[in-house]
């Protein structure tokens, strides 16, 4: 176990959890709990670069711990190491492959946000291995969510009301079905209901880089009255693309993710412009759902 130094003056650590997390370099939000060994890893969250204790052994202590199971998959929050292997590498496969993403590593997607939220994960119990994932981040446990690196969104944060971020939705392509879907959804209910969360909130991604797109789809979602300039969320300066050159209204040219469509169904708006993820190739919607706005069908479904 080894402290290097990289050469932009940040401190690194090289922790050999699994053969497949030799080299893999921790950016630390949180302490992972153990019995085991100690190290320290940089944190280069602005505005100060310092060193915090990571201990790593086998399990992770997570927030919430929830688990619910159907005949195929369960549903559980994540509470072992290997299970965390599993889900960075399952991220990085459908990033890369599907996205077309630029990823820090080409094994794993991680991003220290990884390290203050708790990841719910669905196994196959054929195979015993994580076919899905979603990383929940809430302002029970934490001040600062991904989606603010996206977008100027302090009137919203500001806002009475726990808050529940999802993030980083992944589900194996040959396991995208109903049930899957269904499960993941209980389990967000599950886990809002537990942190007695009033907001679910996160960036639904959908793969595509053009203008005529997005103003498509908001279009489309003003029309079906789901879409809002409540809050004044905007892109911040980096996620910035500009819709204004669009003169002429085209059709949609991309898929319409069913994750996404699903958050519509339930009673979701989509809050501002689209952010631009230039490393993802797509654009990010920042969808809100107030939990005491959801559907009918859906809180009959899932007893909200």
């Amino acid at each position: 176990m080894t402290l290097t130094k990289s050469s932009r003056n940040r401190d690194r650590i090289t922790i050999p959890l699994s053969p497949g997390f030799v080299n893999l370099t921790l950016v630390m939000m949180k302490t992972i709990h153990s019995d085991s060994q100690e190290a320290f890893v940089g944190n280069d969250h602005p505005p100060h670069l310092y060193l915090v204790p990571l201990k790593i052994h086998r399990r992770i202590d997570p927030f919430v711990s929830i688990a619910i199971e159907n005949s195929r998959y369960t549903l559980k929050t994540m509470d072992q190491i290997s299970e965390f292997e599993q889900v960075l590498a399952l991220r990085a496969k459908i990033f890369t492959e599907e996205y077309s993403a630029q990823l820090n590593s080409s094994a794993f997607d991680i991003d220290p946000y990884d390290f203050s939220c708790d990841h719910l994960i669905i196994l196959d119990k054929q195979s015993g291995l994580v076919i899905g994932t979603y990383r929940m981040l809430c302002s029970q446990f934490v001040n600062h969510f991904y989606s603010e690196t996206e977008f100027e969104m302090k009137h919203f944060l500001n806002e009475p009301g726990i808050k529940l971020e999802l993030g980083r939705a992944c589900i194996a392509r040959e396991h995208r079905r109903g049930a899957v879907l269904s499960l993941l959804w209980r389990g967000i209910i599950r886990y809002a209901i537990h942190t007695k969360a009033e907001y679910l909130f996160g960036c639904s991604s959908v793969k595509t880089e053009s203008p005529a797109d997005a103003k498509a789809i908001i279009e489309s979602l003003k029309k079906k009255d789901q879409f809002s300039e409540q809050w004044g969320i905007t892109p911040t300066e980096k996620y910035r693309m500009s819709l204004s050159l669009v003169s002429e209204m085209t059709e949609l040219n991309c898929d319409f993710p069913s994750l996404f469509q699903s958050y519509l169904n339930a009673g979701a708006k989509v809050f501002g412009e689209p952010a631009l993820d230039r490393e993802f190739k797509c654009l990010d919607f920042l969808t809100i759902l107030r939990l005491r706005d959801i559907a009918e069908s859906y809180e009959k479904r899932y007893q909200v």
